[in-house]
């Protein structure tokens, strides 16, 4: 077993309760494809449902979206990054 940080153990913690509320927050897929990215959540909306920065929730779930757990609109929708967890 991996032994983690404290801090390491925290950063999971709050990637799992990201994930966690993208699940609640999202639209269902239709389907084998996501809603259109306008209807996905926003980081601002992900981060205040968590009490995070905004910062905070963009670099866990960027990394998230890099370990493939979550798709991530390739640029700004209405000025936000929109988030939709993997199908």
């Amino acid at each position: 077993m991996i032994k983690r940080t404290p801090k390491q153990q925290e950063l999971q913690n709050l990637q799992q309760h990201l994930l966690t509320t993208l699940h609640r927050l999202c639209p269902v897929a239709n389907g084998a494809a996501p809603p259109p990215p306008g209807e996905w959540p926003t980081t601002r909306q992900l981060a205040e449902s968590n009490d995070i920065t905004i910062y905070q929730a963009r670099n866990l779930l960027l990394n998230l979206a890099g370990r493939g757990k979550v798709l991530v609109t390739p640029g700004p929708v209405n000025k936000s990054l929109r988030w939709y967890p993997s199908l």
